[in-house]
């Protein structure tokens, strides 16, 4: 069966900080036009049914519902997998990122050296670094009821 899902467009929670960071705040007239333009930039095959519309004054965006997603869990993979798996979703990000910008520039920009590589490796591992010393401190807050959690 055929089955369309109707979802609210909100506006981009980004935008307010777009100036912050030197980039001009887009106009766009329809929220459910903007979420829809994205995914059809970042998608290598896109939804046919892809639309946006109005009910009531407020925008939607239109897709054909699919419930494909599906979910990996980290600690039952082995280290083989988990090699695969990072080496995947790299794949796929890059991919992703190729269909919203010019494959040639992003090629330019990456050069022919393994700067860009090394960059991307050191930014993995403090952010790695980062993550666990999160987590640590996380742990210390539990211990000290600082945090209520549940375990399990």
């Amino acid at each position: 069966p055929l089955v369309l899902q109707v979802k609210e467009a909100r506006p981009s929670v980004l935008a307010p900080h777009l100036p912050d960071v030197g980039f001009e705040v887009p106009h766009e007239v329809h929220e459910g036009r903007r979420v829809v333009l994205g995914q059809k930039r970042m998608q290598v095959v896109s939804d046919i049914l892809l639309g946006w519309t109005d009910v009531d004054g407020r925008p939607y965006q239109v897709r054909q519902f699919r419930n494909r997603k599906g979910s990996v869990d980290p600690a039952a993979l082995t280290v083989e997998q988990v090699d695969d798996y990072g080496r995947m979703t790299g794949a796929l990000l890059a991919r992703a990122h190729s269909h919203s910008a010019d494959p040639r520039l992003l090629a330019g920009y990456c050069g022919k050296s393994d700067e860009l590589d090394a960059a991307v490796a050191d930014f993995a591992v403090t952010y790695a670094d980062r993550t666990e010393a999160d987590h640590a401190e996380l742990e210390r807050a539990i211990k000290t009821g600082r945090v209520a959690a549940e375990r399990g």
